[in-house]
């Protein structure tokens, strides 16, 4: 294949892997934007509704490591199809649910395909393009498959809202079922004139995790994607909506500032992506960043006594705009920290990071919010204490990247 027609394609390719995320990510943001009607359909208070969290990002965290590991073994292709059918199930099954037990099966299956989905771009990514064009380019994915919590901030909820709950979650199935006939007609694992890049059954699974998990590279990756993205995670998956139903913010403008955080995200990710490929050595430097201004910013937020309006709202969420688009360099870490082989397994270990942070993060929350209500309506002194807490696993984070680190920094 000639070069350019080579680049083409490989520009088709991603195209159509970033689809399939988006529309992976649409599903997975989707019961964040509907957990006040889920409370009401389930009858949930909030420990209950953070189960829902707890059990999508646990089963996505849980499900890191067994995806990379099939991921290296099956290649991309194949994983986005099966991620996608999967969720597509969760979705449909979600739609037809009316008990508590059902719900919660169907988001297991959502964070099971959810987890095949993004560790399958990243190594399309990086056998598709040139290894400094590899950051760039993952960091856009990242970026634009964000755009999904814009599809569940606006025209989810107005589905949701205008024609009920079934068919607003059967559209996302739809919306699936579309991604993955795309990457079935378009998606090839690598180009033709490379078939040994295409993952093949080489390594063995012991020697793929100890590949990983002796990195230094691929911990600080796992930590940098903590820091960057547990408090983002906990807020758009699960609590932002009901902490801004608390400050009396509309459905309207909710959906405005989720738009808002995901124009910033892709802003933002040429110019990290850039600075990655730049400045390899400081990397964790941008992890350091992210995590400070998500930090102060939080704490401002949640600080301020007086009942804060949607403007008031916007550097929360540019902050959660920079974590997001910071996170991505924790898979830039970890690539270049391991054998090629092991690319599937290590970003899935990252990736076990931000979604943990984020599962420990909601579960915090919902205790919180029941231990000072008693079951009964949270107020927004509730809300505002319940989240605070959450940084506490801000500083868990920046101690493990510490760790992971100083030896680098120092050297």
């Amino acid at each position: 294949m000639r070069p350019a027609r080579r680049l083409t394609r490989a520009h088709l390719v991603w195209a159509v892997g970033v689809f399939a995320y988006l529309c992976a990510v649409s599903g997975r943001a989707a019961f964040g934007v509907a957990s006040v009607e889920a409370s009401a359909r389930f009858g949930a208070d909030g420990t209950l509704l953070s189960m829902f969290g707890v059990v999508q990002l646990g089963t996505y965290a849980a499900a890191q490591i067994p995806a990379g590991l099939l991921l290296d073994r099956l290649g991309p292709r194949r994983m986005l199809v099966l991620g996608a059918l999967t969720m597509t199930a969760g979705q449909a099954l979600l739609a037809l649910s009316t008990d508590i037990p059902t719900a919660l099966a169907a988001r297991m299956l959502t964070g099971v395909g959810d987890a095949a989905t993004l560790v399958s771009v990243v190594r399309l990514i990086a056998t598709w393009f040139p290894f400094r064009q590899v950051p760039v380019f993952t960091q856009l994915a990242t970026m634009i498959g964000q755009f999904g919590q814009a599809v569940a901030a606006v025209p989810f909820l107005g589905l949701l809202l205008s024609a009920g709950w079934t068919a607003a979650w059967a559209s996302l199935a739809v919306l699936l079922l579309l991604g993955m006939l795309l990457v079935i007609a378009f998606v090839q694992d690598s180009p033709p004139e490379q078939p040994g890049a295409s993952p093949v059954p080489l390594a063995r699974p012991g020697q793929l995790l100890r590949d990983v998990f002796t990195s230094r590279a691929a911990w600080s990756g796992f930590f940098v994607h903590w820091m960057c993205l547990a408090t983002v995670n906990s807020a758009l998956l699960m609590w932002a909506v009901p902490y801004m139903t608390a400050l009396g913010i509309g459905a309207a403008q909710v959906g405005t500032l989720m738009t808002f955080n995901v124009v910033v995200m892709v802003a933002l990710g040429p110019f990290i992506g850039v600075l990655t490929g730049r400045f390899p050595h400081r990397r964790p430097l941008l992890g350091w960043i992210a995590g400070v201004i998500l930090t102060g910013t939080w704490a401002v937020t949640l600080l301020m006594p007086q009942q804060l309006t949607a403007w008031q709202l916007v550097p929360l969420f540019t902050a959660m705009a920079i974590g997001s688009a910071i996170c991505a360099v924790g898979f830039d870490l970890a690539r270049t920290g391991v054998p090629h082989r092991a690319i599937g397994t290590a970003t899935g270990m990252v990736n076990i990071g931000g979604f943990s942070g984020a599962l420990m993060s909601v579960l915090l929350i919902g205790i919180v919010l029941d231990l000072r209500t008693g079951g009964g309506a949270a107020t927004l002194a509730d809300y505002r204490a319940a989240m605070a807490s959450q940084l506490v696993l801000m500083a868990v984070a920046g101690i493990g990247l510490w760790v992971t680190t100083r030896r680098r920094l120092t050297a």
